[in-house]
């Protein structure tokens, strides 16, 4: 019995970590983008792109592509007037920046609001470690126990995987009751934008990368267990540790370390607030006037697309 376990441990690590090879070599070196779409896709603008990081909402986003250009545009004027928080008539780059980061902010919610219903095997709105085991592991707490006074080596690198979850999870879980809410599985699943999951997560990098454990990430830790083969695939890596190697001394720092592993999406919505203005500032002054945003409604709600329910008052739906 013990031996036919193992080998459906064995079965289940393979599998986690095939699926989980590209997460772990390029982990923190690129922000995580909360947007589904593309994009550019084969060269071709992705106008879904534009749209989902103004809405913050998926499912709205495919409402607006039934409304008529109108009603649209009657609805993305009221949301203009959110953006435009000094009340100047105009929506500057960084007042845009600041929207698309709500908007990920949202969107990474929208992502973890639904993966909290799949694990969420009592329907109570909540996520127990036991349910999470089971649903992403097929195993229970006894099961780890288990497993752990056994010892055996073919199960290192599971039993190790799952201890490392269970920090995070344990992290994740403010109020300490065992399980995690929907805005602490938010925390469990997008670390990067909470505070109190930092520690946790650099220390599960360091585990993971930091091989001869000096507390530095060396270049060849960097790049880790990848195709090293792939030589176009290395010279990429080795350009991103350039980038986060800002002293140019061939190793990453804790600071170096912290701006790799905790990516944040300020860059990203900086770039989509200065590609939306590129599109719509026909007067090329640096800023969105309301007239300009809603000749090019297109650009930033489709003629037929918008999110607007979750920054919009309830009485002017």
């Amino acid at each position: 019995m013990r031996t036919y376990l193992t080998a459906v441990v064995l079965i289940a690590v393979c599998i986690v970590r095939s699926l989980s090879v590209k997460e772990e070599v390029n982990h923190g070196s690129k922000p995580h983008n909360p947007v589904k779409h593309d994009h550019y896709h084969d060269g071709e603008h992705d106008a879904h792109y534009d749209h989902e990081a103004i809405l913050g909402d998926r499912e709205l986003e495919k409402e607006f592509d039934e409304m008529e250009p109108e009603e649209a545009k009657r609805r993305l004027a009221i949301l203009v007037k959110s953006m435009d928080k000094d009340s100047n008539n105009y929506v500057t780059e960084d007042e845009l920046t600041k929207w698309v980061l709500g908007s990920f902010e949202k969107l990474d919610k929208e992502d973890a609001r639904d993966q909290l219903l799949e694990h969420d095997e009592d329907e109570d709105k909540k996520v127990s470690w036991r349910e999470y085991l089971s649903k992403q592991y097929g195993y229970n707490p006894e099961d780890m126990k288990d497993f752990h006074e056994r010892n055996e080596e073919d199960m290192e690198d599971f039993t190790k995987m799952v201890d490392e979850e269970k920090r995070k999870f344990d992290a994740a879980d403010v109020n300490k009751d065992g399980s995690l809410d929907e805005e602490e599985y938010v925390a469990f699943v997008y670390p990067y934008d909470f505070e109190h999951m930092h520690d946790v997560e650099m220390e599960r990098t360091m585990n993971e990368q930091d091989k001869n454990k000096d507390g530095i990430i060396s270049k060849e830790e960097f790049i880790g267990d990848g195709d090293t083969s792939d030589r176009e695939w290395v010279i990429m890596e080795e350009e991103r540790f350039k980038d986060y190697d800002l002293n140019r001394d061939g190793q990453l720092e804790k600071e170096e370390i912290r701006k790799w592993v905790l990516p944040d999406n300020t860059e990203a919505a900086k770039e989509e607030a200065q590609h939306l203005i590129d599109r719509a500032d026909d007067d090329k002054d640096g800023k969105l006037s309301l007239d300009e945003i809603l000749e090019h409604h297109d650009d930033f709600v489709g003629s037929q697309a918008t999110n607007y329910g979750a920054y919009l008052p309830k009485d002017e739906l």
